[in-house]
């Protein structure tokens, strides 16, 4: 094995040169966390063009690449791979012997999106690598079960979000917040179903894609978009909710079923914010709420208030302290850097 100080580092970059709302910028911060630890950028140029001049131009880089990453060079790539000439250098440099090719699965469309055609594709395209960085011990299983059962595989548990923690103490109450991409939860238009019996819950909503089905609701305040990395310091409430999917009974639908892969951006986000979470015991990332007792674990929505009524002072002042730790890890890219030193103890 050549010596780690020696070796040629390399990442493909897709999304650092772009502006996401709230959950983009976890794959922005990797790439960020990457260029931080010594590994070199390959970026195609002319992104966003199709001309003909910017064809060629992309695929003359391709070959100066290829034969630039040479024997004993690591290079990373997050997955899905969108550009084509980026799966082409792939593609050529699993021709080259000596070359570590490391994939970090940042999502599988295949499965969030109940495709069954495209999770053949995005499954046979994983099979091609050795070096595999993951959200949590659930997606490392999946890989496992779907014929990577040889790879090396490493979780960050949570994404890094490269921003400031949130300082001092928040009070328990039945407020909660939910934060992310509104218009894919459709499950926020039945939350007046949990107000029946005069329900001390009110739902404190954070992003775009809102809709009047869901805030005319009586116990719903929206409180609009905010920039990324300010909005830890913006939320206002008690809980946070890691729910998704087309139910309050369960995390119903594609996006539902997805939760149980994935310790979604939103996770950090509360952590960052000291809003202790309220998630389904189904979610692949309950295993981390129980482990770091940081929140609370449910079946149902339906069962939100009484298991909050059952938290004392002091129980809930706990978690927040328990968080200090991960949101300073979080928050100093620590989660993604500590894979790629036990990843870059392998290859």
């Amino acid at each position: 094995m050549v010596n780690t100080k020696e070796r040629k580092k390399y990442f493909i970059q897709q999304f650092l040169q772009e502006e996401y709302l709230h959950g983009g910028v976890g794959v922005r911060d990797a790439e960020k966390i990457l260029l931080a630890k010594g590994f070199e950028p390959v970026l195609f140029p002319h992104q966003h063009s199709f001309s003909l001049a910017a064809k060629f131009s992309r695929f003359f880089f391709l070959i100066r690449m290829f034969f630039r990453i040479r024997k004993g060079s690591v290079l990373v790539f997050l997955f899905p791979v969108y550009a084509g000439m980026n799966t082409l250098l792939l593609y050529f440099l699993r021709k080259k012997k000596g070359i570590s090719l490391v994939c970090f699965i940042a999502d599988i469309n295949g499965i969030k999106d109940g495709d069954e055609k495209l999770l053949v594709k995005e499954t046979r395209f994983l099979k091609q690598f050795s070096y595999f960085i993951v959200h949590n011990d659930s997606m490392k299983e999946w890989l496992y079960k779907n014929g990577l059962a040889d790879t090396k595989v490493v979780t960050i548990e949570f994404f890094d979000f490269l921003t400031a923690p949130v300082a001092g103490q928040r009070d328990i109450s039945y407020n909660i917040v939910f934060a992310g991409n509104l218009e894919k939860s459709s499950f926020l238009r039945d939350l007046h179903l949990l107000g029946k019996n005069n329900s001390a819950l009110h739902f404190h909503l954070y992003g775009a894609g809102q809709g009047d089905e869901v805030l005319t609701q009586k116990d719903v305040t929206w409180h609009g978009v905010e920039k990324p990395y300010d909005l830890p310091g913006k939320l206002q409430g008690s809980f946070g909710l890691l729910w998704d999917g087309d139910s309050i009974d369960k995390p119903g639908g594609n996006f539902g079923y997805y939760l149980q892969f994935i310790s979604h951006h939103k996770l950090s986000l509360y952590i960052l914010s000291k809003l202790p979470i309220i998630a389904p015991a189904s979610a692949g990332s309950a295993p981390l709420i129980e482990k770091y007792r940081i929140g609370i674990l449910v079946n149902s929505m339906y069962e939100i208030e009484d298991r909050i009524s059952t938290i004392t002072a002091d129980e809930y002042q706990e978690m927040q302290i328990n968080m200090q730790p991960l949101a300073e890890k979080i928050s100093n890219g620590e989660c993604l850097g500590n894979a790629m030193d036990e990843i870059m103890k392998w290859v």
